[in-house]
């Protein structure tokens, strides 16, 4: 945490050796690691969102005005997944064709792929090789769940657009947190669906056994069959394997023992070799399922023994090499013709170069649309509008389709069964998306048949209950954002409930039965504890992050034109049991300050203050609040609130602007006031209250991987003050978040995360901080004031940007 803190003391930033000690520059040097750390987490936030990394550079070489398009990949054309290496060389025959025929809108395309022999963090090595030093476009076409997953988060970091990714993984489709991000082949989900309708339409009475690999591609077709099944047929035996596995031979005894006459064989190429090799050596011959990633008859079935893969059924969207109806297409003669040119020693039977083949396709007509503008935006404009797109190689009747909403290009499929040497088609095109299926209410409802107690307690052990505010307030929305962005129905629930307050949100955390966790306000705690409400309060409460400031607004005639002038007069102060009302008569308190205090809420408080049967109202809540962005009254102004000594234990200093409020605020004026910090709390639950406490878990991991999202548009702009480092003063971080932040550490210096020239613009920001405060800079009295202003003042400048 140094490089940042250690520069407001070099040559360039500090004062000359005579500076008095009582400067802030002085004061800066001698800050506890404590407040150094608190500093640091709020840079490390607020460069976050704006830190250019070195791979935007690459934008200008490969964007517009580029002589060639640079499109990075890469393929296991060693290792374990090698068999897909064809996908890799089908794809730069592809792109020498085009090139040889005058390129994409007269600019050549520069295929640069390399080896990652399906090792992820070989990936990881060569992905930032291709954006930062080759200066690739885009990323296409990376091969595998497991490594293209280990690059998202620096592609999507980096807006480096990563398309139509080789894996049929569900991962691909998730816009809202991956928009950077796209699959091509129909996923790995939908593919279980059409396989269970197959089966339900023809063999409902069947024993299921299932033989996965152990990672994501084994896992999202498993879910995919077993939420297409709704549990109308058993399954009565699963097992995994792992693809460093020597061999199956283990698992498929198993399976063949547990009497099943349905297989699902959810495997790459090597290990389907061995499964329909070793089902045969068996003598089992159940209704034998594969994947489409092991369809090949050159790469998979051959290998293992025609005679051994006759009856074996599988889903199909793409023609097969030598297909007799594809004879009819005029696209499968343009393949053939291109085999002969491009790769004459490659076997035609090999339907991954069909699938190289048209995934190059796809990638084509988006540069093809984009035109002269190559822009990253642009190309990914162009990927997600293809509505209802031919492609060359797809089945009569399959289309892609895309939006911004919908990065899953194809979602239908036909079954297929091996017979005689080749795949035949069987059945209707079918949608491996079912519209009711998106509902998870219906999954719970109907889809799970008679497993009514099974589904219950899945339902409540993955749903955590949280309190918030009064409807309207910034607590309200906190709890709507996290419920859009963690709620996935299937695997966990945040049920955000409409509160009364701060105060009711502790009584409720302690009290109520379901309720997991709470905002509530630091000061709430404070108040509660000083005047003896409670005892040993922290002891049962702690929290999970502090989330934001929230300001304190006291609305009045422009008569009032301090907070002393209240001093025996009417102001609202909203209910009892809310944060406003402790914030208020706790600054009231310590200012020395006695106005007669109404309980009634804002709406309400708003009228009578029009009506003048009040002389102030007040609202502690995060800018800015609708209710007061909305007042076009004259005759009212927001009161400045001095930050007096008493008040520095508990509050921050604050400023409301013209940006937050234009009807009660000048251009370029603002309003001093303080704020205080909102923290989501929860009761300190220890792991022997097991259930209770695997429930915390699950809300931390799925809250705290989830916030870089939060602090983008459209949610509230107060997340982009949230510091998952930052402590809070006097509380306990609940167990599984220290736990979480321990092993997930943030980064240790403001260099891992930003460069030289956004180091120096921290320190110019911290200068322009110095400068806008004057000289009552000088004469802050600590120099943890001064930080805690500090803060303050960048969160709120965070918040405009």
């Amino acid at each position: 945490m140094r490089p940042f803190l250690d520069s407001l003391n070099r040559n360039r930033s500090k004062p000359s050796a005579d500076a008095p000690r009582s400067s802030p520059y002085a004061r800066c040097g001698r800050l506890a690691a404590r407040q150094r750390a608190a500093v640091l987490a709020a840079v490390l936030t607020l460069l976050a969102a704006s830190a250019i990394a070195s791979p935007a550079a690459a934008q200008k070489a490969a964007g517009r005005g580029a002589a060639e398009i640079r499109i990075g990949n890469t393929m296991p054309y060693s290792g374990p997944a090698s068999a897909y290496g064809i996908i890799g060389k089908t794809i730069a025959a592809y792109f020498n064709k085009i090139n040889a025929e005058g390129g994409i809108n007269g600019r050549k395309i520069n295929f640069i792929s390399y080896d990652d022999s399906y090792n992820p963090a070989k990936t990881v090595e060569l992905a930032r090789k291709l954006v930062e030093d080759d200066r690739v476009l885009l990323m296409f076409a990376g091969l595998g769940t497991a490594p293209s997953a280990a690059v998202r988060p620096y592609l999507n970091t980096n807006k480096v657009p990563q398309l139509f990714v080789a894996s049929g993984a569900s991962m691909w489709d998730q816009p809202h947190e991956f928009p950077w991000t796209m699959g091509f082949q129909p996923n790995y989900q939908t593919e279980g669906h059409v396989y269970a309708q197959y089966l339900l339409e023809n063999h409902p009475q069947g024993k299921i056994a299932i033989l996965y690999q152990d990672d994501e591609f084994g896992k999202d077709f498993v879910k995919g069959v077993k939420e297409g099944l709704a549990g109308k047929i058993p399954i009565v035996a699963e097992a995994a394997y792992k693809v460093t596995d020597a061999t199956i031979g283990p698992q498929l005894a198993r399976l063949k023992a547990s009497g099943a006459d349905i297989f699902f064989d959810v495997t790459t190429p090597k290990f389907a070799v061995q499964a329909i090799r070793g089902t045969a050596e068996l003598g089992w011959r159940p209704q034998h399922f594969i994947s489409t990633v092991s369809e090949s008859i050159g790469a998979v079935l051959q290998p293992a023994g025609l005679d051994n893969a006759e009856g074996l059924l599988t889903g199909g969207y793409l023609w097969e090499p030598n297909h007799p109806a594809a004879t009819a297409d005029p696209a499968y003669g343009d393949w053939l013709a291109f085999m002969d040119r491009y790769l004459p020693g490659v076997a035609r039977a090999n339907s991954l170069t069909i699938y190289g083949y048209a995934v190059a396709e796809i990638m084509v007509e988006v540069l093809k649309r984009c035109g002269d503008d190559l822009s990253r935006d642009n190309v990914m404009r162009q990927a997600t509008g293809l509505k209802g797109l031919r492609l060359p190689m797809l089945l009569p009747g399959i289309v892609v389709n895309t939006s911004a909403t919908d990065h899953a290009p194809i979602e239908q499929m036909r079954m297929m069964q091996f017979s005689g040497g080749r795949w035949e088609h069987i059945g209707p095109v079918r949608s491996g998306i079912d519209p009711g299926a998106v509902s998870d209410g219906f999954k719970a409802i109907f889809r799970y048949g008679s497993a009514t107690r099974q589904t219950a307690g899945q339902q409540n052990a993955n749903t955590v209950t949280m309190m918030t505010g009064s409807f309207g307030g910034t607590y309200v929305q906190i709890g709507a954002d996290l419920a859009s962005v963690l709620d996935d129905g299937a695997n966990f629930r945040l049920l955000p409930v409409v509160g009364r307050g701060s105060v009711q949100a502790v009584a409720d955390i302690l009290f109520l039965k379901g309720v997991d966790v709470g905002i509530v306000r630091k000061d709430t705690l404070a108040y509660l504890e000083r005047k003896g409400y409670a005892n040993n309060i922290h002891k049962q409460l702690a929290y999970v992050a502090k989330l934001y400031n929230e300001e304190m607004h006291v609305l009045a005639p422009k008569s009032v034109r301090t907070l002393q002038d209240l001093d025996g007069r009417s102001v609202a102060v909203d209910l009892p049991d809310g944060g406003t009302f402790v914030t208020s008569i706790n600054v009231f308190e310590r200012l020395g300050i006695k106005p007669h205090l109404i309980y009634v809420e804002p709406r309400v408080a708003l009228e009578m203050l029009r009506r003048g049967e009040i002389d102030a109202m007040i609202l502690v809540e995060g800018k800015p609040l609708q209710l007061v962005s909305q007042l076009t009254d004259a005759n009212l102004h927001l009161v400045p609130i001095e930050f007096a000594k008493s008040l520095r234990e508990d509050y921050l200093p604050a400023q409301l602007t013209s940006e937050d409020y234009p009807n009660l605020i000048a251009p370029g004026e603002r309003v001093d006031i303080i704020a205080a910090e909102a923290i989501l709390a929860s009761y300190n639950w220890q792991p022997v209250a097991v259930d209770r406490y695997r429930r915390l878990s699950r809300l931390v991991e799925t809250f705290f991987s989830h916030v870089a999202q939060l602090q983008q548009p459209p949610f509230h702009p107060k997340w982009r003050e949230l510091a998952l480092q930052a402590t809070v003063a006097g509380w306990t971080r609940v167990r599984p978040a220290q736990e979480w932040l321990d092993h997930n550490p943030m980064p240790a210096t403001p260099t891992a995360a930003v460069d030289d020239g956004n180091r120096m613009a921290t320190e110019e920001r911290f200068r322009q901080f110095l400068g806008a405060r004057g000289p009552a800079a000088g004469k802050m009295e600590d120099e943890e004031a001064i930080f805690r202003e500090f803060l303050q003042w960048q969160a709120s400048h965070s918040v405009k940007q």
